[in-house]
């Protein structure tokens, strides 16, 4: 999310000489002297700490990169007790259970140059406010850390300003893009597939924008509202037992960032495993389709398949929030999510459901089309937009009907069997069992 540019070789031999200065000041008077036994190479790596400092000095056999530090990386629960506008700058990083809050004008700091040796270890210049000062992190090839910091002359100054211009005025580079492609990930015990980032935000918005899951994940915490972030989607086939139990698995991983665990919010007893992660799963048939049949299931049995997306049997189709536990047998709270429930409104987006189901499945076979894939799920999600607008599923009166689902969740507001809320609600509480209906519990007495 940084900018980041390539420095040329001449503001690391600016940093040579600048180090030269700084020696003396943090008490280690041969930082850039041959052999000395205060080398800076010692605290990169003491078995070859001239080799090091030579490198330094003639700007060969490393790396350096400049950039402006405009995000802080910060762990959910401490993102939890930002104010609510800090909280809105913030996106989650994928793989992590961290997020970059985007830092004020007031807060940002100055450049930092690292340098990256080729061999291993690290050199990072962080500019401070005050031009006189220098700050030196080392890291050594064996990850030991390393200060130094002192306040240069006050003739030094400009050519330590000088440095950090010199350091900006590199070749840009480019922002590292997501891979449009399916990866495959072969495992001891098995395979399954990473798909794409414009998959992966298809997805998303079928969880938000159809089952307003970003509803019950802000319920699950009492006074901090969520937004729904997919760290990953993976694709699995799940061949174990019989051929007709064979079945295709999408499972959209969600980010620590959307919550915690969900048992209790639904009235179940979490297992005693650590909260593993919140899952949105879609699963079915998958098979690819032969002579338009599907091979696993009988012949005679009506086939069906998505019209965007043909090829692949969609028989069992069925959705759910998870949450899994660590080393749980049965994991936690299983919420099963429909579209085919007549007394709700979201029928119109069974098609939809169906296309994106199906699209997983094709990005799991070998070498998919992918650039025509990924234009048809722009058509299917242009589709679902103009549906949501005639359906009444944009604009103020959703996002009202998020709220009181909130607030009901909240409060511990269950269904009885006829799907009506069990005691005294609002009169317009009535109104979101058409849209949100599937993500309270039903009571089962």
């Amino acid at each position: 999310m940084e900018g980041c540019v390539r420095c040329t070789p001449d503001a690391v031999r600016l940093l040579a000489s600048l180090l030269e200065k700084l020696g003396p000041l943090v008490n280690h008077p041969g930082l850039m002297q041959p052999h000395a036994l205060s080398s800076i190479g010692k605290y990169l790596d003491e078995r070859n700490f001239d080799a090091y400092r030579e490198r330094l000095a003639t700007a060969t056999g490393l790396s350096a990169t400049c950039r402006v530090r405009t995000f802080d990386v910060i762990a959910c629960e401490a993102a939890d007790k930002l104010p609510t506008a800090q909280r809105r700058q913030c996106t989650a990083v994928r793989g992590t259970n961290e997020l970059a809050r985007r830092l004020e004008p007031h807060e940002r700091g100055g450049a930092e140059v690292t340098i990256v040796f080729s061999n291993g270890g690290s050199l990072s210049v962080i500019q401070h406010r005050d031009p006189r000062r220098m700050i030196v992190f080392l890291t050594s090839v064996h990850k030991v850390k390393k200060a130094l910091d002192g306040t240069l002359a006050e003739a030094d100054a400009p050519a330590l300003a000088h440095f950090f211009e010199e350091a900006a005025r590199g070749q840009r580079q480019a922002a590292l893009g997501h891979n449009p492609a399916t990866r495959h990930v072969q495992l001891e015990n098995g395979a399954y597939w990473i798909l794409p980032a414009w998959y992966a935000e298809a997805v998303a918005l079928l969880a938000q924008d159809v089952f307003r899951l970003h509803a019950f994940l802000s319920a699950i915490s009492l006074d901090v509202s969520r937004a729904l972030y997919v760290d990953r989607v993976t694709g699995h086939r799940l061949e174990r037992g019989e051929r007709h139990e064979h079945r295709t698995l999408i499972k959209a991983s969600l980010h620590r960032a959307s919550g915690g665990c969900a048992c209790c919010r639904h009235g179940i007893t979490p297992p005693t495993e650590p909260f593993h992660r919140l899952e949105f799963r879609i699963e079915f048939c998958g098979c690819a389709l032969v002579n338009g049949k599907c091979p696993t299931h009988d012949l005679e049995e009506h086939t069906r398949q998505s019209e965007r997306f043909p090829g692949v049997c969609m028989l069992g189709l069925k959705l759910g929030l998870w949450c899994t536990h660590q080393g749980a047998a049965k994991g936690g709270m299983r919420l099963p999510l429909d579209v085919r429930d007549e007394k709700m409104d979201l029928a119109f987006a069974k098609t939809t459901v169906q296309d994106i189901a199906s699209c997983g499945a094709r990005l799991l076979q070998p070498s998919p089309p992918y650039g025509e894939l990924r234009l048809d799920m722009d058509a299917t999600l242009a589709h679902l937009n103009d549906l949501r607008l005639q359906h009444a599923h944009v604009g103020e009166q959703i996002m009202q009907r998020d709220v009181l689902a909130v607030d009901l969740l909240r409060r511990g507001g269950v269904l009885n069997r006829t799907g009506r809320f069990v005691g005294r609600v609002r009169a317009e509480c009535s109104a979101i069992l058409k849209t949100h209906k599937h993500l309270f519990r039903v009571q089962r007495k």
